[in-house]
């Protein structure tokens, strides 16, 4: 059986003699090999689901079959492995880390912007303070708190006003119909949020060839008469 990991009973050599700075590299050293075997794992992960062994073998996915054989590793890391090890190379995963990496392709997506992948150490990222204040910075300078943050800053809605209980309830109408007409497991998002005071039902993700399922969701929902009477508070599809 092909051994990826080391085994616990394996201890790591310390020299009596080494500088503070060989113990700085040795240190890096080992945070890189952890790096590298995360991307092996994403790597593997990617496999198996590009070639449906789980499936072949009666698993409904991937991630149900190693949520069964491999429960020291959660789905939503799995997953995020298999993501960088997609997105990136090993040698730039070794460079920044995998959980960085894994919140860069989280801040793409939400701050819409473009990364260069084969090397993202530019992309400028913008941070926000404990006061609220924003800084830009490259990738290459932002810690895992900074990206965090900067997450959180995207994430945060345009208007903290809550949303009135019936809009709420229409939006739940439609994300409910939009849910029975897409297959199972399609990467689709949804999400009601505040837009300068009025509701706004986000769609992303949608499939090309479920788009057309997506219209008669909609159009078969019927709207309540306050949305009918206002046009513009209508749901949007982003």
């Amino acid at each position: 059986m092909l051994n990826l990991w080391k085994t616990k009973e394996e201890k790591i050599s310390i020299q009596t003699d080494m500088t503070l700075d060989q113990v700085r590299v040795a240190m890096r050293q080992l945070l890189m090999e952890e790096n590298t075997n995360h991307y092996r794992m994403g790597e593997l992960y990617n496999y198996v689901v590009k070639e449906k062994l789980a499936e072949a073998v009666g698993y409904k996915t991937a991630q149900d079959y190693f949520s069964e054989h491999l429960r020291e590793v959660s789905r939503a890391t799995l997953v995020a492995y298999g993501a960088v090890a997609n997105g990136f190379t090993a040698p730039v995963c070794n460079q920044f880390g995998v959980t960085r990496l894994s919140l860069l392709l989280t801040y793409e997506e939400a701050a819409e912007t473009e990364v260069n992948h084969a090397e993202p150490g530019g992309t400028i990222i913008e941070v926000m303070g404990e006061t609220g204040e924003v800084t830009p910075k490259p990738f290459s300078e932002c810690s895992v708190d900074d990206m965090r943050r900067a997450l959180q800053r995207r994430r945060k809605p345009a208007s903290s006003k809550p949303l009135p209980s019936e809009d709420l309830a229409i939006a739940d109408q439609y994300m409910k119909a939009v849910t029975s007409k897409l297959p199972k497991g399609a990467p689709v998002r949804m999400q009601v949020r505040n837009h300068k005071g009025k509701p706004v039902l986000d769609f992303k993700g949608i499939p090309l060839a479920q788009v057309t399922k997506l219209a008669e969701a909609l159009l078969a929902q019927p709207i309540s008469m306050p949305q009918a009477k206002e046009v513009e508070q209508a749901p949007n599809v982003v």
